[in-house]
């Protein structure tokens, strides 16, 4: 199959052509502006329009610049420009058909409803010169894919007997050239994979033997190339993977040698102690955070563990420990630590820090009762500026009606209508009453969501 990278660019081409309104016009009236007419009917072209000069130095007199008339070959660089993007789409198009090693489908193009719509010029000419070098394109992939697959080369006669079964066109030079590349590939991998795997390059002959049986090329150039520069990775891993596991050089070594393989005793014991520097400085960062300098128990207990104590442990666990024990012994930590009530190890951090610790710890807990709390009274004030609300709502609503019942023009006054005036007036009264109480009250909920606040800044200022 034709490979990603060779492909995009024949689908956008190929867009263009069936997207109708493919190209921005924001690039049509830069284009205008620059002056550049070979670019428009490129564009044109490309978009699969007719050639339409005249159309197009009207919309340029509209959006281009007045002081940059169209210059006297704007038409023929505009014909020039159209010749060559149309050329371009129709062998992007050929290009993508002859990637899927079918036919030519220049007929069924020709007659698409998209081509007909918008009155596509037609160039078969362009179409077959793409369509044969996205086939070749096509038999090269293929070729390519059986040669890393570690077929011989006369699996070509295959292809080239399914292609003739189908009537297609066989691209011998492309499927070969694929299929070297392929080969070439096959025997590289092969190489990285036995030295991944520690596989002697000795290993090279009966692969050798076995390719040749089933006339496959043989590379051992590329094959010992890559097995060379990866099996120094090899033993850069085994290393790295021994040092935490209880395993050093004198066993592997004795093995490599008993096996015929390469060693690489330096870069063993590079990558082994720089996996045991790594181990120790994650055990000191590990236990300076929280925890008491551990490092006599982690060296007594690293035979079992796997692990082993080389000439620096002891400087870069204590340096590592330092580090993480100085960012756990800091006010904050013990403040922030004390609001999520986490527990805090002041034991661990100096002397001379514990009481200063200790308080920070204690003023986080109380930081989050005075949070806690004026939690509670910032919902005082919202249910209070609720009822409030509602409160100064039902007086004014009571007021508009007793104003409207005694502006009545036609408003009986008897006992009736006293009894209902005095009843709206006591509950008039009642709703002011409880006004001034919600307001008081509002005022003092006001009052402590301040306090509270006062209370947590102090708290947060006085850890240090």
């Amino acid at each position: 199959m034709i490979s990603l990278a060779r492909l995009l660019p024949l689908l956008l081409a190929l867009s263009l052509m069936l997207g109708g309104c493919g190209a921005a016009m924001k690039q049509r009236i830069e284009a205008c502006k620059t002056g550049d007419w070979t670019q428009i009917g490129r564009t044109d072209g490309l978009d699969g329009a007719p050639p339409t000069f005249a159309d197009r130095k009207d919309f340029c007199d509209d959006h281009g610049d007045d002081k940059k008339p169209a210059a006297a070959d704007a038409g023929a660089r505009y014909t020039a420009g159209w010749e060559q993007g149309n050329r371009e789409m129709w062998s992007a198009v050929g290009a993508i058909d002859g990637a899927k090693g079918l036919q030519s489908q220049h007929a069924a193009r020709a007659a698409g409803d998209e081509v007909r719509k918008r009155k596509t010029p037609l160039n078969q000419a362009a179409y077959d010169e793409g369509w044969l070098k996205g086939n070749s394109q096509y038999w090269e992939d293929i070729g390519k894919s059986e040669g890393t697959e570690g077929r011989p080369l006369t699996q070509k006669e295959a292809s080239r007997s399914r292609a003739a079964a189908a009537q297609l066109r066989f691209d011998e030079a492309a499927y070969t050239n694929g299929w070297h590349a392929g080969n070439r590939a096959f025997w590289h991998e092969a190489g990285l994979t036995d030295a991944r795997n520690g596989t002697p390059d000795s290993r090279f002959r009966d692969r050798a033997a076995a390719a040749r049986d089933a006339g496959v090329q043989v590379q051992e150039e590329v094959y010992r190339g890559a097995w060379n520069a990866e099996i120094v990775n090899y033993w850069r891993n085994l290393g790295a993977q021994d040092a935490v596991s209880g395993k050093e050089f004198g066993v592997r070594g004795k093995e490599a040698r008993q096996k015929g393989l390469k060693v690489f005793e330096s870069e063993y014991r590079q990558a082994w102690e720089r996996r045991l520097s790594e181990h120790w400085r994650q055990a000191g960062l590990e236990d300076g955070y929280g925890k008491p300098f551990m490092l006599e128990e982690r060296m007594a207990s690293a035979a079992r563990d796997g692990v082993f104590v080389i000439p620096s442990t002891r400087d870069i666990y204590t340096k590592a420990w330092e580090e993480q024990n100085a960012k756990y012994c800091v006010p904050d930590n013990a403040f922030e630590r004390g609001r999520a009530n986490t527990g805090m190890a002041v034991e661990v951090c100096r002397a001379e820090l514990r009481n200063q610790l200790k308080r920070a710890y204690v003023s986080g807990q109380d930081f989050e009762v005075a949070a806690a709390k004026r939690a509670q009274a910032l919902s005082d004030v919202n249910d209070l500026e609720g009822r409030l609300y509602d409160a100064n709502r039902r007086l004014g609503r009571l007021e508009r009606d007793t104003r409207a019942a005694q502006d009545a023009k036609d408003r009986a006054v008897n006992e009736e209508s006293k009894k209902q005036d005095r009843r709206r007036e006591q509950e008039r009264r009642e709703l002011i009453d409880y006004i001034r109480r919600l307001e008081w009250q509002l005022d003092e909920a006001r009052r402590w969501v301040e306090r509270h606040d006062m209370q947590m800044q102090r708290l947060r200022r006085e850890i240090y």
